[in-house]
């Protein structure tokens, strides 16, 4: 039984809706979208900025699993690749 669970799992479409902080321009939402993009499952990613606010709602669209640490890690290091932002993922 668990191993039809898991091909369910696969087959059926998650979706995850979070903000990011630090998001200045449209390279920041660019640099955002093709990390999200790397993470295993992932089939789609909306990045909506709201520059006023220097921060963008992100819509992540997956099958599988997809994990908070897997989002953190990969926006870690796009932060890492430029020293003037810190893309920082808000969990509400």
């Amino acid at each position: 039984m668990a191993e039809i669970d898991k091909i369910l799992k696969n087959l059926s479409m998650g979706e995850l809706k979070f903000w990011v902080d630090g998001v200045y321009c449209n390279n920041c939402v660019n640099r955002i979208h093709r990390a999200l993009k790397t993470i295993s499952g992932v089939e789609d990613v909306e990045v909506k900025p709201n520059f006023k606010e220097l921060r963008a709602l992100v819509i992540l669209k997956y099958r599988g699993e997809v994990t908070k640490k897997d989002i953190e890690e990969v926006l870690s290091e796009a932060s890492d690749e430029t020293p003037y932002h810190e893309y920082k993922p808000i969990w509400e």
